[in-house]
């Protein structure tokens, strides 16, 4: 039985709600925090920030549900990033010069886009990839139209240096 399905015959009150929750605004924010954070993390960032969601106050009678979650999980990737930066530097700390193994990427347009901040992939991502306009991205992510397009210009700018 997948634990994901709503069905009459079990009418689970509690239960309903979250699951129409997730079967609407889950995959929006699993690619969301995949663009974010890559593959491997994206589902545990995208039910974390759900979960967290789901669990606050001010998840009932939002206007735009999609947009606040879309920040929960912008949230939660920068708390992954700094969580696994900390790890990195003190497992290299941890290892010997010699020890460390350098398997240089290939692929320049992913390193070009690790480079970015978190703020420059989500703007990056809800522009090219969601069809956003800036002022809708400004509004999703709760930030002003102008940073949203300064973010967006530094963006492309660190783009086009990392890709030329």
């Amino acid at each position: 039985m997948n634990p994901f399905s709503i069905t009459d015959a079990d009418p689970d009150p509690e239960q309903e709600p979250t699951e129409l929750a997730w079967r609407t605004y889950g995959p929006p924010a699993l690619r969301f925090a995949t663009v974010l954070v890559g593959p491997d993390d994206a589902h545990d960032i995208a039910t974390s920030a759900f979960l967290r969601v789901l669990n606050s106050t001010g998840w009932v009678g939002l206007d735009q549900p999609q947009s606040y979650l879309f920040r929960a999980v912008s949230s939660e990737a920068h708390n992954h990033k700094r969580q696994r930066s900390r790890r990195w530097r003190r497992d290299l700390h941890a290892i010997t010069a010699h020890d460390a193994i350098d398997n240089p990427v290939d692929l320049d347009v992913i390193r070009a886009l690790a480079k970015l901040t978190i703020a420059q992939r989500s703007v990056v991502f809800l522009t090219y990839w969601n069809d956003m306009t800036e002022a809708a991205v400004a509004d999703t992510l709760g930030l002003s139209t102008g940073t949203v397009h300064r973010t967006l210009v530094r963006a492309r700018i660190q783009l086009r240096k990392a890709l030329s």
